[in-house]
């Protein structure tokens, strides 16, 4: 996502927020790519405006042959070691391969215990029902607040990755490097070890109730054998 009020290197246009590139000039080089996240950003900027670090070298897109579902413009394919990202170059939107995504926000984490920064301030959640369909296999996707508490809504397949909208993913991985992330795997596993403990509690409460059940039965036939023991002292006596 460009600045606004920035002007295209190649004709001077004035180029919009939401802009990706120059509409006059196709060719001309109107932002540079941010090796970290993906994000692109004007010309002259020394770090990414999406996620802070040093912007350096550009990482080289591929051609892709699918197709962005929303605009239909033709994905650009960047290859990491351990997946691919797509990107459309008209709307900002990004399918990330799931090994890669895990990959990002773990080298972010990582970053941000070295060098902490504040918390970025939470926006306000997008609430529309907004269902997208998979690039690769068509499927829709299921919406989720990422980690339950990052305050970004993607839709993830299962098999393919998950979609962000533009401008997305740098919020996901500030919020890994400020440690929300790793917090939300901590309470995950507060969670679990909780059901867990309830789980085994039940198990017990259970087995407990199951033994007891033969011995109050066995009263029972001896409270009732007592009974008829009394009645026939009382007939015979």
């Amino acid at each position: 996502m460009l600045a606004g009020g920035m002007a295209c290197p190649g004709c001077g246009l004035a180029l919009d927020a939401a802009e990706r590139g120059c509409p006059r000039c196709p060719g001309a080089s109107a932002a540079v790519r941010c090796g970290g996240c993906y994000q692109v950003n004007p010309p002259d900027a020394e770090r990414c405006a999406g996620c802070d670090h040093e912007l350096g070298l550009e990482p080289i897109a591929e051609p892709d042959p699918l197709r962005c579902l929303d605009c239909d413009e033709p994905f650009s394919a960047f290859r990491a070691a351990t997946g691919l990202l797509r990107d459309c170059g008209r709307c900002g939107g990004q399918l990330v391969d799931h090994a890669l995504l895990r990959d990002l926000l773990s080298h972010r984490e990582i970053y941000g215990r070295s060098a902490p920064r504040p918390p970025p301030r939470a926006g306000a959640l997008d609430v529309r029902v907004r269902y997208v369909r998979c690039p690769v296999c068509r499927q829709l996707m299921n919406r989720k607040n990422f980690a339950g508490k990052s305050g970004v809504i993607v839709d993830i397949c299962r098999q393919h990755g998950t979609w962000f909208d533009r401008g997305e993913l740098p919020q996901l991985l500030a919020f890994a490097e400020t440690g929300g992330t790793a917090r939300a795997r901590q309470q995950q596993a507060e969670d679990d070890e909780r059901s867990r403990r309830q789980a085994a509690l039940a198990k017990d409460a259970a087995r407990r109730a199951s033994a007891m059940a033969p011995a109050s039965r066995w009263e029972s036939r001896r409270t009732a054998v007592r009974e008829l023991l009394d009645l026939l002292w009382e007939i015979t006596r």
